[in-house]
């Protein structure tokens, strides 16, 4: 099924929610931005200041690399298809998802930083998500992707999304020793971070792997939106 094929109703449906969430996100900027410099960093360590930075500086990710995706579709849902659409849609999923594997890196330091100390601190497993992102990156950079083809690659779409996988699999690791060790945050702001990467996985891998031969389930990709949204409302303002 063509993206033309939506009914007006979808078309209309699936835009404004693109529209919402870039607006969310872009309020969320200015709130966390103004949380960011009210925090007293006089101290040598204010966790404050730490959450509040990592959550301004993930949600500008967020913004970044998602429009470069979202906006060319809220185009072809509100004026069809151009024949340079596959062209941006194709790239702006390629950078999305290079933005989206960046994205966890900084969630992992955002962690450990709220909850800093030396005896913990998941050095180890920050290091292992930049390995596994750098990998990630160079296989996203392989034609073999074929981002700007309406075919996929099925073989490809399971081998760049092993690394990822793994990255998620070791933030939420690194989240429990976070965990183990809180002591400036109630657990709970963790243990709503663990279950939105949990779920943000298990609604973007049936997208990523099969998406492109069954084009409904895109529809996964809304609450795998939401689950960034509920990371970055946690740490905002939890």
């Amino acid at each position: 099924m063509r993206e033309n094929d939506k009914s007006v109703g979808a078309r209309l449906g699936e835009a404004g929610f693109c529209i919402l969430y870039l607006i969310t996100l872009i309020m969320l900027l200015f709130i966390i931005r103004g949380k960011w410099v009210a925090a007293d960093n006089d101290s040598l360590y204010n966790p404050e200041f730490v959450r509040y930075r990592f959550a301004f500086l993930l949600t500008l990710l967020l913004l970044i690399g998602d429009s470069f995706h979202l906006i060319p579709r809220i185009i072809e849902n509100l004026k069809g298809r151009t024949e340079r659409q596959a062209f941006y849609l194709g790239l702006g999923n390629l950078i999305s998802s290079i933005t989206m594997t960046v994205f966890y890196n900084l969630l992992m330091k955002a962690g450990d930083g709220m909850e800093y100390h030396f005896e913990a601190y998941n050095l180890w497993v920050e290091r292992l998500i930049l390995w596994l992102t750098v990998i990630r990156i160079v296989l996203l950079l392989f034609p073999q992707n074929r981002w700007f083809s309406p075919e996929g690659n099925r073989k490809w779409a399971v081998i760049r999304n092993v690394p990822f996988v793994m990255i998620g699999l070791l933030t939420i690791f690194g989240y429990f020793r976070v965990i183990s060790n809180a002591s400036n945050y109630d657990v709970s702001i963790f243990v709503q971070i663990i279950a939105a990467v949990a779920f943000s996985f298990l609604t973007y891998l049936p997208v990523a792997i099969f998406g492109k031969e069954n084009p409904k389930l895109s529809m996964l990709m809304i609450p795998k939106t939401i689950c960034y949204v509920w990371i970055l409302a946690v740490l905002t303002f939890a």
